[in-house]
């Protein structure tokens, strides 16, 4: 029976292959193996439990064991027979796929799947689900770029070379465009702390050599007494350090708020977009032309 041990091996089983290289096949197939043991885990486990909503258009619920809950999760993207094993033709596509509603489900029923059971056997840990998210879209990208990434930057200063440590990096050789590409599951407070970055990249290499590529889960908030979820967000804090910090090249979320995606019209302009979309402008994302 699935259970906090079990959860546990595959994710270290998951830490193992990404030390080895975040581009490999090997990480899709501890990726696809832990999301199976943790969909195990929710359907022998675990209920749902409805949400009172406070986002205009969606519909939340939680997991739940009777004693511990999940994060919210979306009712309209979670969808629970979608197979994690359809996760490696996703990362071997040669091309990738155009954006659907069902790669949007995909996408987010896998990510939320192991954050969800985690949430339930690990209470109060953050730490897992954030680096797990972090490892799925980096390893997406780096078998899209047939590149590792590097967490580091090197720094060319009076006479001596230096490292800094960064976001995820990729450096796709002559002729295209690097990648800056913070992962967080939501941003809150945080979001300023991925301009910045930006900002010194920006400083060190010149504008445009790295384009930033933030990608986040969601920007939902539980309220426990109340058993609601609302959206935090900051729209125009965004636009500020949007045009007075640097610029990001895109902004993807696996839930996007709608007060991020109208960041796309007015200016500055913020490209907030379903994640899902990625897959078929990521040529576009690092051309030069």
């Amino acid at each position: 029976m699935p259970d906090r041990t079990t959860l546990l091996i595959q994710y270290r089983a998951l830490q193992a292959t990404v030390r080895a290289g975040l581009g490999k096949p090997e990480v899709t197939a501890a990726l696809v193996s832990l999301l199976e043991e943790a969909k195990a885990f929710l359907a022998e486990n675990c209920s749902r439990a409805a949400m009172n909503s406070g986002v205009p258009g969606k519909q939340y619920f939680t997991f739940t064991d009777g004693a511990r809950t999940s994060r919210p999760v979306n009712a309209d993207l979670f969808k629970a027979e979608i197979d994690p094993s359809a996760l490696a033709e996703l990362a071997a596509a040669a091309q990738g796929p155009p954006d659907s509603l069902l790669l949007r489900q995909s996408l987010y029923s896998w990510v939320l799947t192991f954050c969800a059971a985690n949430d339930v056997l690990f209470v109060s840990d953050q730490k897992k689900p954030g680096t797990f998210f972090e490892w799925f879209v980096g390893h997406l990208l780096a078998r899209r770029y047939r590149t590792s990434p590097r967490k580091f930057t090197e720094v060319a200063s009076l006479g001596m070379n230096t490292r800094i440590p960064t976001d995820f990096v990729f450096d796709l050789g002559a002729g295209k465009a690097r990648i800056h590409l913070p992962v967080k599951t939501s941003t809150r407070e945080r979001a300023i702390q991925v301009w910045a970055h930006q900002r010194v990249l920006d400083g060190l290499h010149g504008q445009n050599t790295f384009r930033g590529i933030l990608v986040c889960v969601a920007e939902t908030n539980k309220q426990v007494q109340a058993n609601s979820v609302i959206e935090v967000c900051v729209p125009e804090q965004w636009r500020l350090y949007q045009g007075y910090i640097a610029q990001l090249h895109r902004v993807y979320y696996l839930d996007p708020p709608a007060a991020y995606l109208s960041l796309g019209a007015g200016s500055p302009q913020i490209p907030v977009k379903h994640f899902s979309e990625f897959f078929s402008e990521s040529d576009r994302i690092v051309s030069l032309a």
